[in-house]
């Protein structure tokens, strides 16, 4: 398709990212009237919203965002009911194993944070495990279970979701990789995209994992780093789980097809940049608690993001346009350990077959919390980015609650409370 042909002159607002976050904003935007656009350099859900688990869980939630998951659950059910095509929506439960008296301890605390909101989590002993869990082996401890909550095939539901959109009159651009925002009067004019300007009035930063350097462009400092989550498909088996489980340094869930998704759960690589020195200091606190499951890696990306310019230029190809798709390498050592650990906890998986490993950048934030905000300092932008993970389940929850911050609404004020952007300094 000919994006310059297509590139409208004027929007209502232009989201920038084509990812969960962007394309659910996008929707709630389109469903209030607005003419939206979103402008998407790569192609919808191409990175991490269509590579994670697929958990839309409530379960071990930090408190300031179970107010938001829970509504954006009840916004998963009623996108499966619109949608025509199965999404692979399953209500299927999360289960959190007690591998230690650490971990024991650690769930038994979140439970009084499950019991504040009315959620329905519960402490499985061992023979309430193996009910829920057969054939599971060496668990000494109880489990933590939030059976009302749920999961969806990432890659089905984004492109359902970009349907949805394009249905409630939005458009969609692909290949449309967004420059930087023209500033007239000291507000938010337009959008200087690779194929033209579209004026507008809102201008929503959706970019995931490339939000922090679209926002320093601008002056904006948002001490925002990767996280490389590795993951792994196995082949289609007899053995049914039907809870998503996670357990330290595995997890796993069911496919509708028998198929198992399974990752090192908690364990990830965290690329060295030029952004790990700079906000070294705000991670730090962090980064003493997770060392063991957080490994820095050097790598060449720190070469490729240190050539980045510092400031965009209309007439200039941007680093958007140089790499359309973050791709990163899988950490085949760590997958091999979740495997081994896989059979241990469940012998009759012991010898499944992997078809497909692959691996995804993750946008992590100091206090593992997302962003939620308008900038007040650029009037008309509103930065919606930093799901630390959590994005998938979260997402059409995020994307209600930021389409009421672009609407003037205050519907959403109490679910985002915890997240302004000034809570960073």
């Amino acid at each position: 398709m000919n994006i310059r042909a297509h590139l409208p002159k004027t929007a209502d607002a232009v989201v920038v990212g084509g990812g969960i976050i962007g394309c659910s904003t996008a929707y709630y935007l389109a469903l209030a009237g607005l003419d939206v656009v979103v402008c998407e350099k790569g192609w919808v859900g191409c990175e991490q919203s269509s590579r994670n688990w697929g958990l839309i869980r409530k379960q071990g939630r930090h408190p300031a965002e179970i107010p938001l998951i829970i509504r954006s659950l009840e916004l998963w059910h009623e996108l499966e009911a619109r949608i025509s095509r199965d999404i692979g929506f399953r209500v299927n439960g999360t289960l959190y194993l007690s591998e230690t008296e650490k971990r024991h301890e650690a769930n038994r605390k979140w439970l009084e944070h499950a019991r504040a909101f009315d959620l329905d989590t519960t402490m499985l002993g061992r023979e309430e495990l193996r009910t829920v869990a057969p054939g599971i082996q060496n668990q000494t401890w109880d489990a933590l279970f939030t059976p009302s909550d749920a999961s969806a095939d990432p890659h089905l539901a984004m492109q359902a979701l970009a349907e949805l959109v394009v249905e409630e009159g939005g458009q969609i651009l692909e290949q449309c990789a967004v420059r930087g925002i023209d500033i007239e009067a000291g507000k938010v004019g337009g959008v200087i995209t690779e194929h033209g300007c579209i004026r507008t009035s809102s201008v929503i930063c959706a970019g995931g994992a490339w939000t922090g350097y679209f926002c320093r462009q601008l002056g904006i400092r948002l001490p925002q780093l990767k996280v490389v989550s590795s993951v792994m498909l196995s082949r289609p088996t007899d053995y049914a789980l039907k809870p998503a489980l996670w357990s330290q340094g595995m997890g796993l869930r069911r496919r509708p097809d028998g198929s198992y998704i399974v990752a090192p759960a908690g364990n990830a690589d965290c690329p060295v940049t030029p952004d790990f020195l700079r906000f070294a200091k705000s991670y730090l606190p962090t980064y003493r608690e997770s060392k063991e499951m957080v490994k820095p890696r050097f790598t060449r990306r720190f070469f490729t993001e240190l050539s980045w310019p510092t400031t965009s230029s209309p007439e200039r190809r941007s680093p958007f346009e140089y790499e359309r798709v973050l791709d990163p390498q899988p950490n085949r050592a760590l997958l091999g350990k979740a495997h081994r650990q896989l059979g241990a906890i469940f012998p009759e998986l012991a010898n499944i077959r992997i078809s497909r490993i692959w691996a995804g950048m993750i946008d992590v934030m100091p206090d593992e919390l997302p962003v939620i905000d308008e900038y007040h300092s650029l009037p008309g932008l509103v930065i919606s980015t930093g799901f630390s993970g959590h994005g998938f389940g979260i997402g059409p929850g995020a994307g209600q609650a930021t389409a009421d911050l672009v609407l003037g609404k205050t519907d959403s004020s109490s679910l985002i409370s915890g997240l302004r952007l000034d809570r960073l300094g």
